[in-house]
């Protein structure tokens, strides 16, 4: 597994940098770095949050199920 896991590590560090020509790059940035781009960067970063809220939610489970389905009147 941590073969795997090293191999796939390598081949993303020695793929190609995105690049864009000398004329066409300011505008590349300038379409990237936008007042938007906060915003954008949020939205691509919330189904990682939610599969993360998720994967933590099923994991804990057998210890979250009681706790919720606790009755407020019993002692």
């Amino acid at each position: 597994m941590q073969k795997i896991f090293l191999t796939l590590l390598c081949s993303l560090a020695a793929g190609p940098v995105a690049w864009a020509c000398p004329w066409c790059r300011p505008r590349v940035q300038a379409g990237i770095y936008t007042p938007a781009y906060t915003t954008n960067v949020l939205l691509v970063l919330l189904p990682i949050a939610v599969l993360l809220a998720l994967g933590v939610a099923l994991f804990y489970w057998d210890k979250l199920r009681p706790y919720f389905f606790a009755s407020y009147g019993k002692s």
